[in-house]
């Protein structure tokens, strides 16, 4: 749990930096509007309570704002490997879609509550009468709180904290996979609505 603090603080740090760095100027390429699309990719560290363990995933996402306040985004998580000795977890990899919602602001600083059903993959060392878990998928449901900074016309970085909730039922295993991990890395951004396609101007 002491790890779950440290980085819940070190995202509040990181979120107030940046918001003391949204001074109202607009970028040079425009402020966050509809038409971009954004993809990330980074590292990740999720935190088990149920089992105090820990776990490693390589994660990327791709982001499509079809409002200003408004975005569709697909996540995948990629399991590596627990941090914990002797974990039971094997795997744990997963994918997610769903909505953001943008908070507005004036600048590329650009913070996000989301809410993502997924499916995860998940094996473990149990058995059962000699019999090896060979892995379930897993429904899953997931809310995701974060932000994303666009400093640049063609590079962002971004950060979440999300909070997984599912279970792994098979017949050699019932494992609980609730998890708050922290993600952290740099991305893309492209424009695919040109800013003379975005703003209308009626005249009578």
């Amino acid at each position: 749990m002491k790890r779950i603090f440290l980085i819940i603080s070190l995202f509040i740090s990181c979120t107030g930096l940046f918001a003391q760095k949204d001074t109202g100027k607009n970028l040079s390429w425009g402020q966050v509007h509809k038409g971009i699309l954004a993809g990330v990719g980074t590292i990740s560290v999720g935190e088990m309570p149920a089992h105090n363990i820990s776990n490693v995933y390589v994660t990327g996402n791709l982001e499509y704002y079809a409002q200003k306040n408004v975005s569709i985004r697909g996540d995948e998580y990629f399991f590596v490997n627990s941090l914990t000795p002797n974990s039971p977890l094997k795997q744990n990899s997963s994918v997610y879609f769903g909505a953001f919602y943008h908070f507005p602001t004036h600048s590329g600083f650009d913070p996000l509550i989301g809410f993502q059903p997924g499916i995860a993959f998940a094996r473990t060392t149990d058995s059962v009468y000699g019999k090896a878990d060979p892995g379930a998928a897993a429904p899953l449901m997931s809310l995701v709180i974060g932000f994303n900074f666009y400093a640049e016309k063609w590079f962002h970085i971004q950060a979440n904290i999300r909070y997984t909730a599912g279970q792994e039922s098979s017949e050699q295993s019932q494992y609980n996979l609730n998890e708050i991990s922290f993600n952290f890395g740099l991305g893309f951004n492209i424009d695919l609505l040109p800013k003379y396609k975005c703003v209308y101007k009626a005249t009578f």
